[in-house]
């Protein structure tokens, strides 16, 4: 016979008699207990150790069938004189002890010849026996509770017969994101997803000293469901730069604070505008994002990303066009590839011939999307949709955010928590070939020239091709 119970599940355990108080046993039931009921869905939320007092025993079990879903009791019970639980068990739901003769037999059968055997089947004559998997001793329930033995022997196999038939509770679930902060410079952030999810997600951080440098390791706890949703909001507001090993994607949660953001924000608008005109007047498979890892192409693959996940679109296609490139870009690009769920195609410089090589590949692509800004060489004459240039591969060239100025590019990359080349923190302001890129010397940091601010931090924004020689620009 099973159990149904609530979805969100709580037991306690109430362990019978002091010895482990005194140093005479070594407690291992509560371990066991709480991972098999966590895998089960059930929070060990309480353990309590008691003395062998009848009263004392009542009114803890008594408490604890109202609180919590499932009660465990664990010693206490067996022929001697100071076994007392049957007893408390008894008061507590005003039941009296009586002989119990199925209990007898199935004593008798186990241990045969032993007159002493009948002390065991006096038990609360409100309960009920469940059988053991093992074929072990037997135990009885009475309500919510479930008498168990104290020898982790008899209590484990028990504890697996009772947990196998408890129904109806969703399996806890856990995940963590690590971050390369220490846990004080989060706690504000920690501290509101934790209000805001009080009750269907618990939310904890752990310091963590395993690796050279210390990171703290964020945990999330309930159903799967729901963790996953509480997982995609905190992701958002946690510094994405800092967390190690980036395995979550674009969510439908970023793409809701993009559209919310572009209600404020008229170049947002604009952008989003443009990218949904494109795909009016395109099919998706007509259309490529020119992705080289920088922040302006970046801004728009997230723009594209919040569009295409509006209209249901599964896969972007990118061309990405190499030549000497930064390692830290092509771990970038790596990296975008599976957050933003990208279809990469690399081709070699120059950006013509590549051009070429992909529609040869791709007969059918009409547009390409650009991150251009003006300001950018060749951007004078260019519109929101505008064709190539007559001796170039054939296509439309659609600027999103084209009339962006740079401070609005890193406002929209940092505010939406946006992930970004490394190089950017590094002093890089605008990223072309290792060999023709520098850090921008205005952003040397004046208390140690060694190091470089980052990029975001640029007071003079038309000092952004700083660092660049004639190269085309990221």
């Amino acid at each position: 016979m099973s159990q149904q119970i609530h979805h969100f599940c709580t037991a306690s355990l109430i362990v019978i008699g002091d010895e482990i108080l005194r140093g005479q046993t070594i407690d291992t039931n509560t371990s066991y207990l709480a991972r098999n009921l966590i895998a089960a869905g059930i929070k060990l939320q309480k353990v309590i150790i008691i003395s062998d007092i009848v009263n004392d025993i009542a009114e803890e079990i008594r408490n604890a069938s109202k609180l919590y879903t499932v009660v465990f009791t664990s010693g206490g019970v067996g022929p001697t004189h100071d076994d007392v639980t049957y007893e408390g068990v008894a008061k507590a739901f005003e039941s009296k002890l009586e002989f119990n003769q199925e209990l007898f037999d199935i004593y008798t059968q186990l241990i045969p010849g032993q007159a002493e055997i009948r002390r065991f089947a006096i038990v609360p004559n409100a309960c009920k026996i469940i059988n053991i998997d093992s074929g072990d001793f037997p135990i009885i329930t009475i309500k919510n509770v479930y008498i168990l033995p104290g020898s982790p022997k008899y209590f484990k196999p028990a504890a697996d017969t009772i947990i196998s038939r408890l129904k109806g509770c969703t399996p806890f679930h856990f995940e963590y994101i690590d971050i390369k902060l220490n846990e004080l410079s989060i706690v504000n952030v920690l501290d509101k997803q934790a209000k805001r999810w009080d009750g269907k997600v618990k939310i904890g951080s752990y310091p963590q000293y395993e690796l050279q440098t210390p990171f703290t390791r964020i945990t999330l706890e309930g159903s799967k469901e729901t963790i996953a949703e509480a997982k995609e909001e905190l992701l958002y507001y946690l510094p994405i730069q800092k967390i190690i090993n980036l395995k979550h994607k674009f969510s439908s949660f970023q793409m809701n604070t993009v559209l919310e953001n572009s209600k404020n924000e008229m170049h947002i608008k604009c952008a989003l505008d443009i990218l949904n005109d494109c795909y009016e007047r395109y099919n998706p498979n007509e259309i490529f994002i020119s992705f080289n890892g920088g922040k302006d192409c970046t801004v728009v693959l997230h723009l594209t990303a919040t569009v295409a996940k509006l209209r249901n679109i599964s896969s972007l296609l990118c061309l990405y066009v190499t030549d000497d490139s930064f390692p830290e870009v092509e771990a970038f690009v790596e990296l975008a590839a599976h957050y933003y769920g990208l279809e990469i195609i690399r081709m070699q410089r120059p950006i013509k011939f590549a051009l070429s090589a992909l529609l040869e590949e791709k007969h059918y692509l009409k547009a390409a999307l650009m991150g251009t800004r003006k300001g950018d060489p060749g951007s004078e004459n260019l519109q929101a949709f505008t064709p190539t240039d007559p001796n170039w591969p054939p296509l439309i060239r659609v600027n999103p955010i084209l009339h962006w100025s740079y401070s609005q590019v890193w406002t929209f990359l940092l505010k939406h928590n946006i992930p970004y080349c490394s190089l950017y923190d590094q002093g890089y302001t605008s990223i072309g070939n290792r060999s023709t890129t520098m850090q921008n010397p205005l952003l040397k940091d004046p208390n140690n020239p060694s190091f470089y601010l980052p990029a975001y931090t640029l007071i003079d924004k038309s000092a952004e091709r700083e660092g660049r020689e004639n190269s085309e620009k990221k």
